[in-house]
């Protein structure tokens, strides 16, 4: 009898550990604090979070200590005050737009990218000393209808044109400090990407609507249910079929049945490999015959990797004489200098040319050689004009290339 009882007390005070709640700390600036115009507690990512991981048999208390117009530099100086004295297991950080804004009549952002990465480092280091597991997340993109879009340098470079250079920074490190990283930025690039108005899901092209805070917290959760133990699949209340999964703001374009070659182009309907595929719809656009379109699948795209060169090669699935290619460039991505280069036996490649195309220009560029043989044509994408398209300045685009023999 004293030994069943003894079991009982030992099950008893497992359970109570196990049903012990850890903290979550959610550290941010306004679109990690949410509640605006708009938008209620209870439709804040963090209120999200609470409830799917709930639901899902985690212990946990998602703490909001988000304040609006917060730096990475102003968050260092509460750090102990407002977030380690909580003991959190795990902080979520988010920061980098008010770091990187220009403020009206200045020349540079609020805070220097070198500024950014040793504060950074600095709040994960002070997380990891109190014994909690920082995660880095990246901010959301800014949008067309933000208010500094009114005015320089924001007008004639984009919304992102410096935060870019941030979301780089934290992926950075989060990588250099291996620390777990949530890409919110890469995540609402890829749903405009795919055809969703991104100015829809925020209040004012900056702070998320409860629709993005809905995206925010299905992008999240699965790395924080993981770190917690519980299932990384959304709980049934979190699925799209919810009815807040973001619309597109236009019906997606469809495939594009093949033009009709222009005579003699011996590239038309051929097969090429890439070194960065783009896979969301993107699939024959280079070869398709289309020069006139910049809508997926006519155009061809590259991913958003910003990583260089990009390289793009097309077989003409034999050995033949060319003398003559032409790219067609897209008024879509952010095309800058190409090389084109031909192999015939895709390893020794030679150097045909350069051009540089001016950011979007749509026109076409005509190389002219001694015609010789080759079986491989090489694109390579050396560099970006840095203008950010679909929530990136890397998307490397082209409506068509074409070869001829002459």
């Amino acid at each position: 009898m004293k030994r069943i009882f003894a079991v009982l007390v030992c099950v008893s005070q497992l359970a109570a550990v196990a049903a012990e709640k850890v903290t979550v700390v959610c550290l941010g600036d306004s679109i990690t604090k949410g509640v605006r115009g708009g938008v209620t507690a209870a439709q804040t990512f963090e209120s999200h979070l609470q409830a799917w991981l709930t639901q899902s048999g985690a212990a946990v208390d998602v703490v909001n200590c988000g304040i609006g117009g917060e730096r990475t530099d102003m968050a260092l100086k509460r750090l102990s005050r407002d977030v380690i004295a909580k003991a959190p297991a795990i902080v979520l950080i988010m920061y980098g737009t008010n770091d990187s804004a220009i403020d009206a009549g200045k020349d540079g952002p609020r805070l220097s990218r070198e500024a950014y990465d040793a504060n950074l480092s600095r709040i994960v280091a002070a997380l990891r000393e109190s014994g909690a597991k920082p995660v880095i997340m990246t901010s959301i993109p800014l949008c067309s209808s933000f208010v500094y879009m009114k005015r320089s340098p924001y007008r004639e470079q984009g919304p992102n044109h410096e935060l870019i250079h941030y979301i780089r920074i934290a992926r950075k490190v989060a990588e250099r400090e291996q620390v777990p990283l949530i890409d919110n930025f890469a995540a609402w690039a890829e749903l405009g990407l795919l055809g969703t108005d991104l100015n829809g899901l925020t209040t004012d092209g900056c702070h998320p609507n409860p629709a993005g805070h809905v995206v925010l917290a299905r992008t999240i959760y699965p790395t924080l249910a993981g770190l917690l133990g519980v299932d990384v699949a959304l709980p049934k209340s979190a699925q799209p079929s919810g009815g807040v999964t973001p619309k597109p703001s236009r019906p997606l374009v469809k495939a594009n049945s093949p033009a009709p070659a222009t005579p003699g182009n011996l590239a038309h309907g051929k097969p090429y490999t890439e070194t960065h595929r783009n896979g969301h719809g993107y699939g024959d656009g280079l070869t398709d015959g289309r020069k006139d379109s910049d809508a997926k699948a006519a155009v061809y795209a590259t991913n958003k990797g910003d990583d260089y060169p990009k390289a793009v090669t097309i077989d003409l699935g034999g050995e033949t004489k060319v003398g003559r290619i032409v790219l067609h460039n897209s008024r879509d991505g952010s095309t800058k200098t190409v090389l084109v280069s031909t192999a015939v036996d895709d390893t020794a490649f030679e150097e045909t040319g350069t051009h540089e195309f001016q950011q979007r220009d749509g026109s076409a560029k005509t190389f002219t050689f001694s015609s010789r043989n080759i079986r491989f044509v090489r694109i390579t994408f050396k560099d970006t004009w840095g203008n950010v398209t679909h929530g990136s300045p890397d998307f490397m685009f082209l409506r068509e290339v074409e070869v001829f023999g002459e």
